[in-house]
């Protein structure tokens, strides 16, 4: 059954990954993760969130980044990062950030060690402990038994 989830992610991973542009990845890959002190000065547009979980930090970072580029930001700041249900068993992770449009000039041109926030997906046991729905043999033949 880990094999099959992983497996399936994988594929899911796949098709995903080929849902933009190079046009479209080399725009959003323009907006600057920054640390809020950075952006002092610069015009603050929205809080903005990733729509659901991803499978990894870097993918949910990119779509706040494609985001924030539609939104014609120049920074995001990352405030926070959450678990989210991807699948059943399955646990993504969420990021929520700020945006900000800096004149030319302003703000950093590259992100600094500190900026991104790092997050460790936690597994589904550790937040869901008591469901026994879907549990490693619910999904394997069981021999009936006669009444």
């Amino acid at each position: 059954m880990k094999k099959f989830s992983l497996l399936w992610i994988a594929c899911l991973s796949a098709l995903l990954s080929g849902c933009y542009s190079n046009a479209q990845i080399a725009n959003a890959n323009k907006i600057v993760t920054a640390l809020p002190e950075e952006v002092k000065g610069c015009e603050f547009i929205r809080d903005i969130d990733t729509p659901s979980a991803y499978a990894s930090i870097g993918q949910a970072r990119f779509a706040l980044k494609y985001k924030a580029f539609e939104d014609k930001a120049t920074h995001i700041v990352e405030t926070h990062a959450w678990p989210g249900l991807i699948s059943p068993r399955f646990i993504g992770v969420g990021l929520s950030a700020r945006e900000y449009r800096c004149a030319e000039g302003k703000g950093p041109k590259t992100a600094k060690p500190g900026a991104e926030i790092t997050y460790e997906i936690p597994s589904y046991d550790m937040l869901f402990p008591d469901d026994e729905i879907f549990d490693d043999f619910a999904f394997s033949p069981r021999p009936f038994k006669r009444l």
